[in-house]
């Protein structure tokens, strides 16, 4: 075979492959019984994240410090400075990866993968209990 005919069969499995992952996440978003891919707007009535100051943290898709928040006197506070970052930055739906008393951990459920600097946008936020 030439190197053109395994080139485009490598793109056409790499291409199969990102769309099974792409519709694998979407079924989790649209599942009711499952809450590890949520829109962003259900997050304050997941959060298990009891009363008390937290620091809160954006990372980037890279998982490099974004921007540090700051603490807040509670976690709804802090949820909410991390909602209007992620509205801003046009997320609608996260993966949580963590979600107990003591930490809120959540991720961008989907990449779009478009320009050269796709590692220093927002990928996600931590809030954590101080």
């Amino acid at each position: 075979m030439s190197e053109d005919v395994i080139s485009l069969i490598s793109l056409g499995l790499f291409l199969a492959l990102a769309l099974v992952a792409w519709l694998h996440q979407l079924n989790k978003l649209n599942d009711q019984d499952d809450y590890s891919v949520v829109y962003c707007s259900q997050l304050p009535g997941l959060m298990q994240m009891s009363d008390g100051p937290v620091r809160a943290t954006l990372l980037r898709q890279s998982g490099n410090l974004y921007r540090e928040l700051g603490e807040f006197d509670a976690a709804s506070s802090a949820l909410d400075e991390v909602l209007k970052s992620l509205n801003r930055a046009k997320i609608d739906s996260v993966m949580v990866r963590e979600n107990n008393e003591n930490l809120l951990e959540i991720w961008r459920a989907f990449r779009n993968h478009k320009g050269r600097a796709e590692g220093k946008k927002l990928g996600g936020a931590t809030i954590k209990k101080v």
